[in-house]
């Protein structure tokens, strides 16, 4: 089997919801990150970012939106996640 660790931020341990916010590890490897890093998932920084793990979640959506890997391989997709960031008042870097 596979070793699952589960890691939280030092300040908020539940989002606004409610629900538990934790980094989920496996074997050692940062999952969110992972999901990031292939394209398979957003940086989603509506409601906070992240404490300890910010400077890599932005550089990995990055390199995965310049490689246009899966969700950045479409261009309205990527359109319209932008357009939504900046209803958020963040930068679409």
């Amino acid at each position: 089997g596979k070793s699952v660790n589960l890691e939280f931020e030092i300040k908020k341990l539940r989002g606004n919801y409610g629900r538990l916010l934790a980094y989920v590890f496996v074997d050692g490897q940062n999952l969110n990150l992972d999901l990031v890093r292939q394209g398979l998932s957003a940086y989603y920084t509506k409601y906070g970012k992240s404490e300890k793990y910010d400077a890599k979640f932005r550089a990995a959506e990055k390199k995965a939106r310049k490689e246009k890997l899966n969700i950045w391989g479409d261009p309205e997709l990527t359109k319209k996640y932008l357009r939504l960031k900046s209803k958020w008042g963040q930068n679409a870097k």
